[in-house]
């Protein structure tokens, strides 16, 4: 491991250790009268958003020093080779963000902002999603970056076409999440709970969709490549405990309507059971957009070339001879 990656990883673990200071925070800082800005608690929203902003970064700086002592690809490298390529992702990375809230949020009622107000939402929520985007693909790069470390490399085959049944799951979630609503009525509020919300199976068929319209997955499941897998487990599981149980001390935001058992703190089970499903759309979703994308999330890096990810005009000029090739 060379010294910068190391000093990388350092001041990452620095930053997710200080995002935990939320949990010590004095209970003053909490209790009412609150001075408030236009219905936001500013106190709070600040101490809450700051350790947010924290282990975001230190992930962010904590995995690309991963990737670094490991020889793989972080999005700091796609930020030097081609900064266009990283907006591009960023930019299919939000969609995908939006996509989460929209489905799970606004639709399925399992989470909510108890301490924000609905414009303080509107505010955040692009920027937000970017920021969150960023720290769960880097988590995500530095464990399969350690794991194609050790893996025999396997031949990933061509994109197995699958998006007809992604789309497909995508109307019928529609259809059913509509029915639902209008017998029910429909009223948008992120800063409280529900009395209802429809069933949580809804929110999986449109995840379920939305990982289908990209082909590499399947293609990777095809060819028993299990290196992503295995890294989305990996990410996950260490990412969901580090940022999940220090916001259920004083919840940033709180959940609602998961089905299952609750864990000590008001965490739901099911909750952290389906951490994985947001990684296999924050990755599907660009990977459908861009094949440069997809070759960077589902594949293993080539051995004929270093491991970096692809510009977009390489990574299609690469598929059109791909394509040449097979015909």
């Amino acid at each position: 491991m060379g010294r910068a990656a190391a000093w990388r990883i350092g001041i990452g673990s620095v930053l997710i250790a200080a995002s935990c200071l939320q949990m010590f925070a004095p209970a003053w800082v909490f209790a009412p009268p609150q001075q408030r800005l236009f219905g936001l608690s500013i106190v709070p929203v600040f101490a809450l958003g700051l350790c947010s902003a924290l282990f975001a970064v230190g992930v962010i700086v904590a995995g690309g020093g991963i990737c670094a002592a490991c020889g793989g690809t972080s999005l700091w490298d796609i930020a030097v080779r081609d900064p266009l390529m990283l907006l591009r992702l960023l930019a299919c990375g939000t969609a995908a963000g939006l996509i989460l809230e929209i489905v799970a949020q606004w639709l399925g009622r399992l989470w909510y902002y108890p301490w924000w107000t609905s414009w303080f939402y509107a505010l955040v929520l692009i920027p937000g999603f970017a920021l969150y985007w960023l720290f769960i693909v880097e988590s995500y790069l530095a464990a399969k970056a350690a794991l194609d470390a050790v893996a025999r490399r396997r031949a990933v085959r061509r994109p197995v076409l699958l998006w007809p049944v992604g789309a497909a799951s995508v109307v019928v979630f529609a259809a059913l999440t509509i029915r639902w609503y209008a017998e029910r009525g429909f009223t948008f509020d992120v800063t409280g709970p529900t009395p209802q919300a429809p069933p949580f199976g809804y929110a999986v068929l449109a995840f379920a969709g939305c990982a289908l319209l990209s082909g590499a997955l399947a293609a990777a499941v095809a060819s028993r490549h299990w290196v992503p897998f295995a890294a989305i487990l990996l990410a996950s599981a260490v990412v969901a405990v580090l940022f999940e149980v220090p916001n259920a001390v004083h919840r940033q935001w709180a959940y609602d309507h998961f089905p299952g058992p609750v864990l000590p703190g008001g965490l739901p089970l099911t909750m952290f059971l389906s951490w994985p499903m947001q990684y296999v759309v924050f990755l599907a979703v660009p990977a459908a957009l861009m094949p440069s994308a997809a070759a960077l999330f589902w594949q293993p890096p080539r051995p004929d070339e270093p491991d970096h990810a692809e510009s977009e005009p390489a990574a299609r000029a690469r598929a059109g001879a791909e394509v040449d090739e097979a015909r």
